[in-house]
């Protein structure tokens, strides 16, 4: 790639990086009272799930078909599936990791333990749903789109840092706009940074979206297994 040419896709991609944040800051503050006005707990997560559709997969998509003239599934690691293989060391690097995050949580650090209640939520078909569409589509938006990305231009390691870095920043505005900049939400922040590392690196072995996107639905089912105990 010609530096002129590789230096007009790096700036196709933090527009883009650009325009979305500024959309789902908005969608993630003040937008989110429309969530809050929906009595019906499945309704609101059928609307809360489809916004992020429209927000996160649509975009991903059109841009790599209409701005990069790839086939979108393609391109994004949707098709892509891993060999028996690299599902044999992802799923070690899954197992791993989730164990690391369990002991360091039921420890006086986290101070929390494993009750099946936490994950009542997910009990339902519109909770099923949340617990594996959310991580999809943030998933090919993130890795698929975004790593793949970074990677042509700086290479795996820095794609992996970056969008990293880039996952744990699209959580806070909701976080602080609901809770302000506290102390948990900077500690929660740090272990997104984390898991983001570990899904860009499942990704970036395998150009699938399917690892990160496993280990991002195990990874929101622990952390709602994992309450707070007594203080």
């Amino acid at each position: 790639m010609a530096r002129t040419e590789r230096n007009r896709a790096e700036l196709q991609l933090l527009a883009f990086i650009a325009c979305f944040f500024a959309t789902w800051t908005v969608r993630a503050t003040y937008s989110y009272a429309a969530d809050q006005a929906i009595a019906s707990p499945g309704a609101r997560i059928a609307y809360s799930t489809g916004v992020k559709f429209l927000l996160w997969v649509v975009p991903a998509l059109a841009f790599a078909s209409r701005v990069r003239g790839e086939r979108p599934l393609d391109y994004l690691g949707i098709t892509r599936m891993p060999s028996l293989r690299q599902w044999g060391w992802c799923l070690a690097v899954i197992g791993g990791f989730l164990a690391a995050v369990a002991a360091t949580e039921t420890t006086l650090l986290g101070r929390k333990h494993f009750a099946w209640s936490g994950a009542a939520g997910y009990a339902t078909v519109p909770g099923l749903a949340l617990l594996l569409a959310t991580p999809l589509f943030e998933e090919t938006l993130f890795r698929g789109l975004f790593a793949n990305e970074i990677r042509r231009f700086r290479g795996p390691v820095t794609a992996a840092v970056l969008t990293a870095l880039l996952f744990a920043a699209i959580h806070l505005p909701n976080w602080i706009w609901l809770n302000g900049l506290t102390g948990g939400v900077l500690t929660n922040a740090a272990g997104v940074f984390v898991f983001g590392l570990v899904a860009a690196w499942v990704y970036l072995r395998t150009s699938s979206i399917w690892p990160p996107t496993l280990a991002h639905i195990a990874n929101n089912l622990l952390a709602a297994l994992l309450v707070p105990g007594p203080r």
